[in-house]
């Protein structure tokens, strides 16, 4: 029993120990001891500079610093800080080092405590790993292409690398220098210039959409119809329905034409006819649910202080039949919010009925009728699991 309890003990301790390990491992010493640290074990610094109040940077620590990948590539080249901005010895780190945005981050040579790269934002993982290129190859670093890029003598290699590393750094603004690859004798059917176009320039207020689309077949026997219809579907996203309309038929076309339409009748605030079309688009086979779900989300968040407090309590309850809707058929497990916004769209339905003498709708206490039956976070596809019963030996 004893051995047991000492078992028991061993693992409890080595769990939070093996979870931390798993991400960035952060040194906590003072900064010389941090340069002493670098400067023995041969490594680069990195600094997460953060603020209390910055909602990207506790999403950066919670969603990517623990990740094991994430972890193994920063924690092999680098001696790790994390340092709030605004308190102690880093109010003078940031000044040093010229940060004014959070997250920042800045990588630092120990020996001379000299910027060799920065980046920062909210960015996914493999932007975030990324960086660590721009860190360690003193040809990507944001320092050296910044220099060159000033200097104006490059050619279509460097144009590539300084984009790419711009869009790492969360800078999306880049089709000016895109366009520059072209200008320079490039062409959106090399490789290399179709990657940075795939990776890099979004959106469809550019005439690389128009190009792509004229010879569709041409760039699908290049690239794939998968990556070609991908990056129109991308780039047709948030587009007015006549351009996506004027376009070639492309895995996602009518997804985004509905979409389209749909956000023009929210903008009108035609209420009513908008509801119509989320019951017809529910039904519709030619639609990605799941996908649909997502994005109908954004249309049924419950917010009173901007302008929920203007609708009557019928259009508010027709409003949060849909926001039970997504609530029910969200199968994402991270994404609490949805199931935040159901449970806040609840609550100020009630207050509203109690301020206005009215009663709950009858549906907030029935079965849906489209969609799933139960509030609950499986996933259709998962089957119930069998009972002992039914399993055990000899059971029928």
């Amino acid at each position: 029993m004893k051995k047991l309890l000492f078992s028991l003990l061993f693992i409890a301790i080595l769990l939070p120990a093996t979870a931390q390990e798993s991400g960035i491992r952060f040194f906590h010493g003072s900064w010389e001891e941090a340069l002493e640290l670098a400067k023995k074990e041969k490594k680069k610094i990195f600094i997460d500079f953060f603020t209390e109040w910055c909602g990207p940077c506790l999403n950066m620590a919670l969603t990517v610093f623990p990740l094991p990948e994430v972890g193994e590539v920063y924690n092999k080249n680098f001696v790790c800080l994390k340092i709030d901005a605004e308190k102690g010895e880093g109010r003078e780190l940031a000044k040093k080092y010229e940060v004014h945005s959070y997250p920042s981050y800045v990588f630092v040579n120990p020996k001379t405590q000299e910027m060799i790269h920065r980046s920062g934002g909210n960015k996914p993982v493999a932007d975030f790993i990324a960086d660590v290129e721009g860190a360690l190859n003193p040809k990507l670093s944001s320092i050296y292409l910044q220099k060159v890029y000033e200097s104006g003598k490059y050619d279509i290699d460097f144009l590539c690398n300084y984009i790419r590393m711009q869009k790492v750094s969360g800078n999306r603004n880049v089709q000016k220098d895109f366009d520059k690859i072209i200008e320079m004798g490039g062409k959106l059917t090399d490789p290399q210039v179709w990657a940075i176009y795939e990776e890099c320039v979004g959106g469809y207020q550019n005439p690389y959409l128009k190009q792509v689309s004229d010879h569709y077949e041409e760039f699908v026997q290049l690239f794939g119809k998968e990556a070609v219809d991908r990056k129109l579907a991308e780039a047709t996203a948030y587009a007015p329905a006549e351009v996506t309309r004027s376009l070639c038929e492309f895995e996602g076309k009518y997804y985004n034409l509905k979409m389209a339409e749909l956000t023009a009748l929210f903008r009108q605030s035609n209420q009513d006819k908008a509801w119509e079309m989320v019951d017809q688009l529910i039904q519709d086979p030619q639609i990605d649910q799941i996908k649909f779900v997502k994005q109908l989300a954004f249309y049924t968040r419950i917010n009173p202080k901007y302008q929920d407090d203007e609708l009557s309590f019928e259009q508010l309850a027709q409003k949060i039949k849909y926001t039970r809707y997504v609530a029910y058929n969200m199968y994402d497990r991270d994404d609490a919010y949805t199931h935040y916004s159901y449970a806040a769209a609840l609550e100020y339905l009630i207050e509203r009925a109690q301020k206005e003498g009215k009663q709950i709708p009858a549906f907030i206490f029935e079965t849906p009728e489209l969609g799933k039956a139960e509030y609950d976070m499986r996933h259709p596809l998962l089957k119930p699991k069998p009972s002992y019963k039914n399993t055990a030996k000899g059971g029928k």
